[in-house]
């Protein structure tokens, strides 16, 4: 099995894009209401989990050859499994999100939040088909899982705690490696045992899952970049905040 020269960079690259602009959504979220709050955690858990992860394991898939077997995708599977990223990944936002800063939350969330990633990466590999059967170390795997879940409580760490443009320039590409390191432990846990006499393996050919791929992690950040644009400053809230205090004193007199 081999994952290609150029695609591994391009599926970092993905990670990290998803991971800044969900990074950003998180900044705005700070500064909400509550229910605008839950908007942009929404917007940060679709970027994070449906691109930076989901999209970097499927870019990274793309890439992938077997030697002596056609590879197909279950698309079902492939479905299911960007659901998982993004229920999951928002999940640890809104637990964060919404209690108060400390290890008491911090950590619960990061163990969900690993696990859950862990299962989107073996969700989809189980959509993988070869003409044979996939395997695992068990030992590699228990590492991608830890290395996950190390991975989630970190990104948790810091949408909860970086405020500086400097410490987010930082702390993307930081967020991309982790969550390329667990997709690629976990893609050196798996062997194809190939069988001549198995079945060809059916479903989705790459070509036929890479333009709905490539569609996703073009339409995703341009709905956030849109919601960004769209969305007050900092400034603006405190303005109207401000002058709903006054209306509330004025009607109270």
């Amino acid at each position: 099995m081999e994952y290609g020269t150029q695609i591994p960079i391009i599926a970092y690259l993905v990670s990290c894009l998803g991971c800044g602009l969900g990074l950003i959504c998180t900044t705005q979220a700070r500064g909400a209401t509550r229910a605008s709050r839950n908007v942009w955690l929404a917007l940060s858990a679709v970027s994070i989990g449906g691109t930076g992860i989901w999209g970097m394991h499927f870019t990274g898939m793309l890439g992938v050859t077997v030697h002596g077997s056609p590879v197909r995708w279950d698309v079902a599977l492939t479905v299911v499994s960007l659901v998982i990223a993004i229920v999951i990944v928002g999940f640890g936002m809104f637990l964060v999100g919404h209690s108060k800063p400390g290890m008491r939350t911090l950590l619960p969330a990061g163990l969900i939040t690993g696990c859950g990633v862990a299962a989107m990466h073996y969700m989809g590999m189980a959509s993988m088909r070869v003409q044979g059967s996939l395997r695992y170390n068990v030992p590699l795997v228990v590492l991608s899982v830890a290395i996950g879940v190390i991975a989630a409580t970190a990104a948790l760490w810091i949408t909860r705690n970086v405020r500086r443009k400097a410490a987010m320039v930082l702390a993307v590409p930081i967020m991309g490696l982790a969550v390329c390191g667990m997709h690629y432990t976990g893609m050196a846990a798996t062997s194809m045992v190939l069988d001549a006499k198995a079945p060809m393996p059916t479903g989705a050919q790459n070509s036929m899952l890479a333009w709905p791929l490539i569609i996703w992690i073009i339409a995703c950040p341009v709905m956030i970049l849109s919601a960004l644009a769209l969305a007050p400053s900092a400034e603006e809230i405190k303005t109207e905040q401000y002058y709903q205090e006054v209306a509330a004193r004025l009607r109270n007199e």
